[in-house]
Formats: structure tokens, sequence, C-alpha cells
């Protein structure tokens, strides 16, 4: 007998025409209903009071309520000092965020330190920049945290738009409020299991150590800034104490535990060369994600703009414990396209049409000088697949770079992007898998 099988006859390989579907349109609403909870937003407020340049902010909230942590934001308000007026006051760097005065950044869960976000200004302004819409970015971010496109000026420092009339001028008392998101832990999709966790949630925000590290202006002097108001608000969405019980209940029998996934952000910083750079860093994380440098002019003043710029790079290899993973050669000077396209990778935004990102051909990549470019950054991806499973990035111990480069006036900030895990125990004890 004949162990052929004909066409459509394989049940393992359905072809599109031997099923009929009916449109969800003609269908009766089968989506179903959240579990009885309310919702109420709650405002958590620095313990540590105002804050000036160099300062922390402390904010520490409360677990083990039956409720969960959703839609959390940063809020807080900055006074400018001032002897004489600002001129073209704006943020620095290509997305001119908020987030720029925000050094760093530590969550920690009772003794377990959960993030550590180094060169926080960075980081956002390349997050914001390269995985955020540029039409949002030039509408509800400029509302919320004074963010613009770079479309808005191409030969320009940027758009001086701080102030009480968001020309650029500010004098001694003005102030202004901003809201901005939060990274890593309290920045994942999911709601965070505030009833899973016994303890406290702490927050440390490091404020900007110098007022040129953050604000651009051609004219003026500050005394200093001064932060308060600070505060942590989120949806309080509380649940039946039944369902909690119900929860914990199973777990401990079953030993299972919640898992609550995140992305992960660590930073560090190398000053480039004229030549090829190499680094090694021992990350031990089990999902890698991507590798991204930003390459910014090491000198600060008034004027410095914060713009990445490509620096005339002709080469970046990333290799996971001795293994090359990309033998393309990203040369931004040549072929920027190619640059751009792998660095699209690492934000898993590969030809996708539905977000824009914040830059053009020439602010990408362009000369060095008046037209230079504005919004500049190399990547490698290190995804294994692209469906949004969990821990599909690559398992790596040691990261190992090389930069190749025309110039040594510039710091190369370097950003690892993994997967971590926050696993919660019945008995509210967290472990971090890496």
């Amino acid at each position: 007998m004949s162990s052929y099988i004909g066409a459509g006859q394989n049940q393992q390989y359905v072809l599109p025409f031997q099923m009929d579907a009916v449109p969800s349109s003609m269908k009766s609403n089968l989506a179903p209903r959240p579990i009885n909870c309310t919702l109420q937003t709650t405002v958590v407020q620095s313990t540590s009071g105002n804050a000036n340049l160099g300062g922390t902010s402390t904010i520490q909230v409360p677990l083990g309520q039956s409720a969960y942590i959703s839609n959390p934001y940063l809020r807080f308000k900055v006074t400018y000092g001032t002897s004489t007026n600002t001129v073209g006051l704006r943020f620095k760097g290509a997305s001119q965020s908020a987030m720029g005065l925000i050094s760093s950044y530590q969550s920690s869960i009772n003794s377990t330190l959960i993030d550590n976000i180094q060169n926080f200004p960075q980081l956002a302004d390349c997050i914001l920049t390269h995985s955020c819409s540029k039409e949002w970015l030039n509408a509800d971010g400029q509302v919320l945290m004074a963010t613009a496109t770079t479309e808005s000026s191409v030969t320009a420092a940027g758009v001086a738009n701080l102030g009480p009339a968001f020309d650029g001028v500010v004098t001694n008392g003005n102030s202004d409020t901003f809201c901005v998101p939060l990274l890593s832990l309290l920045g994942s999709q999911q709601a965070f299991p505030a009833w899973a966790i016994n303890g406290i949630l702490q927050l440390n925000i490091n404020w900007t150590q110098a007022v040129n590290n953050a604000l651009y202006y051609t004219t003026g002097v500050f005394t200093g800034l001064t932060f308060s108001d600070v505060a942590l608000v989120y949806d309080r969405i509380a649940v039946e104490g039944d369902f909690i019980a119900k929860m914990k209940s199973d777990m401990a029998s079953s030993g299972a535990k919640y898992c609550y996934g995140f992305t992960n952000y660590q930073t560090l910083t190398q000053v480039s060369a004229a030549s090829t750079i190499s680094n090694n860093t021992g990350l031990n994380v089990s999902s890698l994600r991507g590798v991204v440098v930003v390459p910014i002019a090491t000198t600060v003043s008034s004027t410095s703009t914060g713009f990445p710029q490509p620096n005339t790079q002709t080469n970046f290899t990333v290799s996971l414990d001795g293994r090359l993973i990309n033998s393309s050669i990203l040369n931004a000077v040549s072929t920027p396209a190619v640059v751009f396209q792998e660095l699209q990778k690492c934000f898993s935004r590969s030809f996708d049409c539905s977000v824009t990102d914040n830059t053009n051909r020439l602010q990408f990549s362009g000369a060095l000088g008046v037209d230079g470019a504005k919004s500049f950054a190399t990547g490698v991806s290190a995804c294994r697949v692209s469906e949004g499973l969990a821990f599909q990035g690559s398992p790596v111990s040691v990261v190992g770079i090389q930069l190749t480069a025309g110039s040594a006036d510039y710091t190369n900030y370097i950003i690892y992007i993994s997967d971590y895990q926050l696993l919660i125990g019945a008995d509210g004890e967290v472990s971090l898998v890496r």
C-alpha cells in the first residue's frame, strides 16, 4: 500500500481553503469580563523632601495589600534658580526629554536590588528616539516632559521650549512640573502584584549633578535647581480577598511562584579612540536581547547639545562568549541604512511601519558639523525569535564588543538590554531570575 499522502490530507498542515471562519462582527460578544475589582489613583510622595542638584529623592511604596500596581509614572516639579534670565533653554539630547534631569535610578524590594540604572539620560534618550513615534514626541511627550522631534530643526541645536512662554526664557523662581515613565521593573506591561509581596518597594531617584549635564542654553547664569513634589503616581487596582486567598493557596500547595517579567537595562561608558576599541563585560544573563552603543561628545558645557553622533564609525561587532553574532559591516559613513536596520532589530522593530522612528537620513548619520547627526545609535540584536516569548534573547556570560571609529572626543554609552523575571513565592519572598 502506498504511503503517499495527498495534498490537503495531512492534518498537521492545514491548508487555508479547508477552513471557513465566521467574522467576529457576526458573532455574539465572547470577550471575557475582568474579575471584580476597584480602581483608585494613588500618590506616594517622596519621604526625603525637596532635593537639589546631585541630591536623591526616596519613595517607599508599601506592599502586601490586596491590590495591583498599574500605569505608574514619576511626577516632579523643578524650580529654576537663576541670577540672570536664560535664553534658548531646552533639555539636551535628541528627544529633549525631562528624563535627562535624572542621573541614575534604583529600585529594590526589601533587601533585594532589582534595578540599578546608571547613565539614565542617555538610556532614556535612546529609547525615546528609536523606540517611540516621532508624532508622540512632538505632541503628547511635549506636554508631559517637554520633548521635541529631531525634525523640528536640522541645523539648530534644538527647540527652546522651556519657560512660562515656552520660548526658552526662564527667570529666577520659574518652575515646571513633568510626568515621566519609569523604566525596567515598573515599565513592564504586566500589572505589578503588590498583594503577593511582603515589605516595601523603594525607589531612589538621583538627580543630575550639574545644570549643564541636562539643560542647553545660550545665555544666562544658573544658581541651581530644586526638585519638589516628587511622587510615584499609579492606579491601585484592588481585588477581592477571596481571589488573593485562592491564588496564595494554589501557590503554596503546588510550590508554584508568581512570575513577573520585565526588561532590564544595564549601562556602562567607555571613552572612544581614533581606532578600534574593545570591551568585555561579564553580563551573566539568560536572555540578552541586544547591545546598543550611543556615542556623545565628551566635553560638556551650556551649549553642548548631547546629540548622539556617528563619530565616523566604520564597524561594530558583538560576540557572545567568544562567538561572533554579526558578520555584517556596520559602517555609518558609507552604509548608514545597514546600521539603522540592525539597530531597529534591537527594539523588535524591523520594518515595522506602525512606529515612525524619531530620525531621518541626515539626522541619523549626517556629516559632523553644523548639519551633523542628532540621533545616531548603533546596535546588534541577540534575539533568537520575534514572537514575544519570555527569554527570547541569547544566553551569555561575557559580552565582547569591538567598535571602530575616527575620534577620541566621544564617550560611548553602552546599553545591554536583557529579559528579567521576578519570582514571588507564596510566603511573599522574591528572587530575581537574570
